[in-house]
């Protein structure tokens, strides 16, 4: 909670509940008032701990029914009935259903790992084609990208978790890419746009239509064909 000290207090049937001495709600409450020494219910560890397992269960049950049967299959009730929180708690926590499917394919969107920064240009290539092999392989995650590349073109916060991944993946490539600038494999100008939808294509092709099998023989090939094409247009030298 940033520092604040956040309490709850019941006095005379009304609960209110302060941070730094400003009350945030107060609402009647039924029951008699507590003894004075219960009086005061600091926030604790175990309330964090109580809202971290609530939030693990929702998203636990939302990513199943969404790996089982699609964005569709994510329903409010269908979450209270595999996860066993109540709904009104669901709710506290997203106001929407939508809410939860964008928080769901930000959950399961697998991370690109970066490649050992001491590894040459070369080297990191092919470490990080292989660490896309592994993303794109995935439990589940094939499919569930084709609905979040079709979603992405109605729901804008789809299309904010997207572009999130997307230039994680951007900034993970342009890292390795000025490794082959500094031993003169790759122009300084070079667009890293073009040169990772260049990179990726083969990968991503074979993982959306299914028409090649992704295992590593065809992360060696996708590598060796990239750095082919790269000495084609490279400049000759002086």
């Amino acid at each position: 909670m940033d520092g604040a000290e956040v309490a709850a207090t019941i006095r005379d049937g009304i609960v209110s509940v302060e941070r730094d001495g400003i009350v945030l709600f107060m609402r009647t409450h039924s029951l008699r008032p507590c003894p004075r020494h219960l009086s005061r219910v600091p926030f604790t560890t175990e309330m964090s701990t109580r809202v971290e397992r609530t939030h693990t269960a929702v998203m636990e049950a939302a990513t199943a029914l969404l790996l089982e049967g699609g964005p569709t299959a994510i329903t409010i009730d269908g979450v209270v009935a595999r996860s066993g929180v109540a709904k009104s708690t669901v709710y506290r926590h997203w106001t929407t259903r939508d809410e939860l499917v964008v928080d769901v394919f930000d959950h399961i969107a697998p991370k690109l790992e970066a490649p050992d920064p001491t590894l040459g240009f070369e080297d990191a290539l092919r470490r990080l084609v292989h660490s896309m092999l592994a993303m794109m392989t995935a439990p589940g995650w094939l499919r569930v990208l084709p609905a979040m590349l079709l979603l992405k073109l109605h729901q804008h916060d789809i299309a904010e978790v997207e572009q999130r991944m997307h230039d994680a993946q951007l900034k993970v490539f342009q890292d390795v890419l000025q490794r082959g600038v500094s031993e003169g494999r790759i122009g300084a100008d070079d667009d890293p746009e073009l040169l990772l939808t260049l990179f990726v294509g083969p990968i991503l092709m074979a993982g959306l239509t299914g028409s090649t099998e992704l295992n590593g023989a065809l992360a060696d090939r996708s590598v060796s064909q990239f750095l082919g094409a790269l000495d084609a247009v490279a400049p000759a030298a002086p």
